[in-house]
């Protein structure tokens, strides 16, 4: 397979400066793709490097700087800080660039791969695409058991659930329901508690509340919360204590604290 962003020199030459200062300028920003992959990052570096004698024309400023701090030895942050300068701020948006994998070397215990994996997300009719994608890469870094979208909470179909999601849309379970009622039958079918993410007036402190799986979190809508009929439902509901006075966390990140405080700190529950 041919390496992202590469001409040979004698390609490169063939063509008129113009194109060369733009195919230069193609490979440095290819740079950006591949930020995190050492081996592909310094292979670019080298190639631009190679290439750049070849120019054989004044080179614009911030391109003449770029060049000439550019070298393998760069770490990604400080090449990220560069290709920010040499595009004058408009980098791409983090949903167009390649996910960082995690270390494999990293140990994660079996016991809590087990727990995570019985734990399933209800998502009672979210409006946001962009949180619903959100949670699709909760789910994925938990390894949770499945992500069940409510009502109007959109799927993986959805045109931006890509940008959001970041291709785990593609690895987490998931179904739909026409109801967040008939979501949480199925989860009490399969023997499954439910648990409401509310602040509602019963609900206790999740870092204070052992919670056994499997259990089924549900995730209330950005505006209005949980329907109170749904809420009605559920076995018991827990809160995220606030100290600040706004009180109001993005669903994505309340229900990322949640769930690893539920996974990780009830470990033993």
């Amino acid at each position: 397979m041919k390496p992202l962003g590469h001409y040979s020199p004698e390609k490169f030459k063939s063509l008129i400066p113009a194109a060369r200062l733009k195919a230069l300028d193609k490979l440095i920003t290819a740079l950006e793709m591949v930020i995190s992959d050492e081996s592909e990052r310094n292979r670019l570096i080298m190639h631009i490097i190679e290439l750049a004698p070849l120019l054989d024309t004044p080179l614009p400023e911030r391109l003449h700087l770029f060049l000439k701090e550019l070298n393998p030895r760069l770490s990604p942050h400080q090449l990220l800080n560069k290709l920010y300068f040499y595009h004058q701020g408009a980098l791409r948006i983090d949903s167009q660039l390649p996910l960082r994998q995690v270390d494999p070397g990293m140990e994660i215990s079996p016991m809590l791969r087990q727990r995570a994996r019985q734990v399933t997300i209800i998502c009672d009719n979210l409006r946001s695409v962009f949180n619903v994608g959100s949670l699709f890469r909760i789910a994925e870094c938990l390894g949770l058991g499945e992500l069940l979208l409510c009502g109007i909470s959109p799927s993986p179909e959805h045109p931006n659930m890509p940008k959001t999601a970041m291709g785990t849309e593609k690895i987490v379970a998931w179904r739909h329901f026409n109801t967040t009622a008939s979501a949480i039958t199925a989860c009490r079918e399969q023997g499954y508690r439910i648990v409401a993410l509310e602040t509602s007036a019963t609900a206790s402190s999740v870092f204070s509340t052992a919670l056994s799986v499997p259990l089924a979190l549900v995730i209330g809508n950005e505006s209005l919360g949980i329907a109170p009929e749904v809420l009605e439902q559920c076995d018991e509901a827990v809160f995220l204590p606030q100290l600040g006075w706004k009180s109001s966390l993005n669903v994505g990140v309340a229900s990322a604290v949640a769930l690893y405080q539920i996974i990780m700190g009830g470990a033993n529950g």
